[in-house]
């Protein structure tokens, strides 16, 4: 990882590869991918068997069940992906928390919270349960190839390993000094893709409405973009396609001349030659399989980076405090305290002008109830927020609209219903001492803002209240 990364998002991405489900799931698939490769020694000690008239059954019933037994583990290691990647999304969810917990100050950046959210609950997943897919898919190629040169080796002929380290060398090489070029492709490829699919978006105005002037003109954008976006994925294909040819070329040449001096070497060995014929299927499948596994390889940095970036966007911003107070203009706003008498010890006449939050604060001591109003725009709201956010969990914010849990279902209730009910809620199951309402009254008819006046009086006896009130 690296050291610019910040701990946090160190942490969680490390976490991704270190905890329990996805050992547990990559250490069977490794197990699998053993017993998957340990075919090729028993094919190989099964022709050698039948060759030399030998009792060829034993070797016959390990290979047939080295090819039978790895689809068990791999239905298990598919179990614990699905069970990974789920627990991972958890892993994400508490992260959001951990980063924005009582993180007031961005609650009312429209902003910030479209992007959070969208992260939060399809880009973020998408980007996690996409990168598992890649670790398993870059783990399997690489273990397959590694397990069956390995056989190879041991069995077969020594020469495989070095004949295969040369070619893999070679092929990252070239893959390497053609990245670049594969990068700029791939990326004119994306954005061809982008603009069509911003022509295709105005499809539904320029198409329905029959405008001709309009669909003349979108029309020829969009078959232009049609012909840039056709040739741009053309280009990147045909170029991924030489690449995997040359690759080809470039695996399999050493290790044939490998099989060709083998082949030559033992001529009078009828075993060794039938175990050369038998793996020749096999030898040029892990050969197919280096170019995918090289690959996955040099995509680590790309999904890597996709994860740093969602877990960089969670995290909360350091200056937003600051901003909320600077939208604050205290001069346009009244606060006022109930008409209604209260003893001594409770927000009464003798009350302090407000010129800012702290002064507000000063108040949150007494039960009572203060009225802050004020022309839109001036800060009323986000006044509720710095005194939310001062008093942490003293205090509970109850804004306009919102999708606050509560246990009484509101939704088959009228506006002021859900609303009285959502108050008597936290007044009997919410221990705090100060109650933030924020224009409770904006979509409400004159009767039911007098109901709730007074519940909110009544709950002004026992706590303090501080309102928004809309008029």
């Amino acid at each position: 990882m690296s050291k610019n990364i910040h701990p946090k998002v160190q942490k969680q991405i490390l976490g991704l590869l270190t905890n329990k489900w996805a050992i547990g799931c990559l250490s069977i698939l490794t197990f699998q991918q053993m017993l998957e490769a340990s075919s090729t020694f028993w094919l190989v000690k099964l022709m050698a068997t039948i060759t030399q008239h030998g009792n060829f059954f034993p070797y016959l019933m390990l290979y047939l069940g080295s090819l039978a037994l790895p689809y068990i583990p791999l239905c298990v290691a598919y179990i614990l992906k699905i069970t990974w990647k789920q627990e991972a999304q958890r892993s994400f969810i508490n992260a959001f928390v951990g980063f924005n917990r009582n993180n007031i100050s961005e609650w009312s950046n429209k902003g910030i919270k479209e992007q959070k959210l969208s992260i939060l609950t399809s880009e973020g997943p998408t980007t996690i349960h996409t990168f598992i897919d890649y670790i398993w898919d870059l783990f399997t190629y690489v273990l397959s190839v590694f397990f069956n040169i390995l056989a190879l080796t041991i069995v077969v002929e020594p020469l495989f390993a070095v004949a295969y380290g040369i070619s893999v060398s070679c092929v990252a090489i070239v893959m390497k000094l053609k990245r670049r070029t594969q990068r700029q492709l791939t990326q004119k490829a994306l954005t061809a893709r982008i603009d069509l699919c911003q022509s295709l978006l105005a499809a539904w105005d320029n198409v329905l409405l029959g405008n001709e002037y309009n669909f003349r003109l979108w029309d020829e954008k969009t078959t232009q973009r049609l012909k840039r976006c056709l040739q741009r994925n053309v280009d990147l294909e045909r170029f991924d396609q030489i690449l995997a040819i040359v690759v080809a070329l470039m695996t399999s040449i050493p290790t044939l001349v490998v099989v060709v001096y083998a082949v030559l070497a033992h001529a009078s060995d009828p075993a060794r030659l039938a175990s050369f014929v038998v793996i020749l299927p096999l030898l040029f499948m892990i050969l197919s399989y280096t170019y995918q596994t090289l690959s996955l390889a040099f995509r680590w940095t790309m999904h890597r980076s996709k994860l740093i970036a969602i877990y960089n966007s969670i995290q909360s911003s350091k200056d937003s405090y600051v901003a909320l107070e600077k939208k604050i203009k205290w001069p346009k706003i009244v606060v006022t305290p109930s008409k209604t008498a209260a003893p001594i010890d409770r927000i009464s006449a003798a009350f302090t002008p407000v010129q800012s939050h702290i002064d507000l604060l000063q108040h949150t001591s007494r039960s009572g109830r203060l009225t802050m109003r004020g022309e839109n725009g001036c800060g009323k709201s986000t006044a509720l927020l710095l005194v939310k956010n001062a008093l942490s969990g003293r205090a509970f914010f109850l804004p306009t609209h919102n999708h606050l849990s509560f246990t009484s279902e509101t939704n088959k209730y009228s506006t002021g219903e859900s609303l009285r009910k959502r108050l008597i809620e936290i007044l009997d199951k919410v221990d705090v001492d100060v109650l933030l309402l924020d224009e409770w009254d904006a979509n409400l008819d004159k009767e039911n803002q007098e109901v709730l006046s007074c519940l909110i009086d009544e709950i002004s006896e026992k706590k303090c209240v501080i309102e928004v009130r809309h008029r």
